[in-house]
């Protein structure tokens, strides 16, 4: 019995030791990752109904439309893993090591100066929309950003500096992708939800229950597209 308890023990001490260890080096990698967020900037410009003029970004027979872009600016730090040089270049490898990234929302809503009220509140569901799904973007950034460190890339130049510079413009590359990748995409997903859902602001659909059941879908689909 006494063996068993002792076997008991060892094995909980083991399994306590497992949790911490991973608890520090998930907090080792958070600590190599610095993550902020601007609050969003929402504009309003008003434009001729009869003529919209070659800046107002309408598709089709839009009679308004909402843009939004998720910027990300990030900068990376590597560490040399490995380098040589073939004919006049240095080759390396590097290994990310830090990662600063920072997002901003800017958001117009472009009305023609004809616009209703029944319009209005549906280009302020886009906008909606854009700021919801940007409340959590820090977090995705972060993930993302932490699961980067360590990675390697390789980079070529004139100089080993050069060669360095050329990874880090490729991890950054591939860091926008990632996030543009998830961000991006699920706000064009759950905005073409919303304009079926709202069929594009002509029908009743109240603009609150119309962006809840675009969200819905939205999450109802990507469970579909894990399995």
């Amino acid at each position: 019995m006494l063996v068993v308890q002792k076997l008991k023990t060892l094995v909980a001490a083991a399994f306590s030791g497992a949790i911490f260890l991973a608890a520090a080096a998930q907090a080792d990698t958070a600590d190599k990752v610095t993550v902020v967020k601007e609050k969003s900037v929402v504009e309003t410009r008003k434009f001729d109904h009869a003529n919209p003029g070659p800046e107002v970004p309408l598709k089709g027979r839009e009679a308004a439309t909402t843009h939004c872009n998720y910027g990300y600016d990030v900068e990376v730090s590597c560490q040399p893993e490995s380098s040589k040089k073939t004919g006049e270049n240095y080759i390396g490898t590097f290994k990310v090591s830090r990662v600063a990234a920072r997002l901003s929302l800017p958001i117009t809503l472009w009305l023609p100066d004809t616009v209703n009220k029944r319009l209005h509140e549906h280009e302020e569901g886009h906008r909606q929309i854009y700021e919801e799904i940007y409340n959590g973007a820090d977090k995705v950034a972060q993930k993302q950003a932490e699961a980067m460190i360590g990675e390697t890339f390789i980079g070529q130049g004139k100089t080993q500096e050069q060669a360095q510079d050329d990874a880090k413009r490729k991890a950054a590359i591939e860091l926008n992708r990632r996030y543009c990748g998830e961000i991006l995409n699920y706000a064009r997903l759950v905005t073409q939800l919303y304009d079926n859902a709202t069929r594009s602001g002509t029908n009743r659909t109240p603009v609150f229950f119309a962006i809840r059941e675009s969200f819905l879908q939205a999450w109802i689909i990507g469970l579909t597209r894990k399995r």
